[in-house]
């Protein structure tokens, strides 16, 4: 006598329901939206609008980081379907060449202080987080100004003590199991 196997399919199953975190009025919203997105022109102004709104709080909403990650696979699909692969290897979907670009970011950082180096990466990111620039320029560009800002951050950095250190970056430290009450603890 022979049995016959079933044969499952390796992994999870595919969740094709809504999710149960966040708020699912809001992605409901935003996925007809997105959906609705047939142009690469409109897709790509309206992922750069959302993450200019939302970049004083880059983490934590965890509803307009769900739309974000939507809105970019959006874009992602819609470069292939409308330009070349020589266009997208070269400019950014905003139309700026990529080598104008990275030449623009590496002379600001060159005479930026670490202030002004921390905001030129964050407004880097902003601007050309993927898919907005290839992945691999994108990754390039963050690496030198990265490292320009790790240069000017390890500038006499054993010299001052722990407490300078932890007052100039606005680092509290807190005993675990105290409650915060704003008492640093050194």
């Amino acid at each position: 006598m022979s049995r016959t196997r079933q044969t499952r399919r390796a992994g999870a199953a595919r969740r094709m329901e809504a999710s149960p975190f966040g708020n699912s009025d809001i992605r409901q919203s935003w996925a007809g939206r997105i959906a609705d997105l047939s142009r690469l022109d409109d897709a790509v102004s309206t992922l750069i609008a959302l993450r200019e709104r939302s970049a004083n709080q880059a983490l934590t909403d965890k509803d307009m980081l769900w739309v974000e990650a939507r809105l970019e696979d959006r874009v992602a699909v819609l470069r292939f379907e409308e330009l070349s692969n020589a266009v997208i290897r070269t400019a950014t979907l905003t139309g700026e060449p990529i080598e104008r670009v990275r030449e623009e970011f590496v002379r600001r950082a060159a005479d930026a202080d670490t202030a002004a180096l921390e905001a030129l990466a964050a407004e880097f990111r902003r601007r050309y987080k993927p898919p907005i620039m290839p992945s691999s320029p994108y990754l390039e560009i963050e690496a030198l100004l990265c490292g320009h800002l790790m240069k000017k951050r390890s500038l006499n950095w054993f010299e001052p003590s722990i407490t300078e250190l932890r007052a100039r970056r606005g680092a509290r430290i807190l005993k675990e199991g105290w409650p915060d009450t704003g008492t640093t603890v050194t």
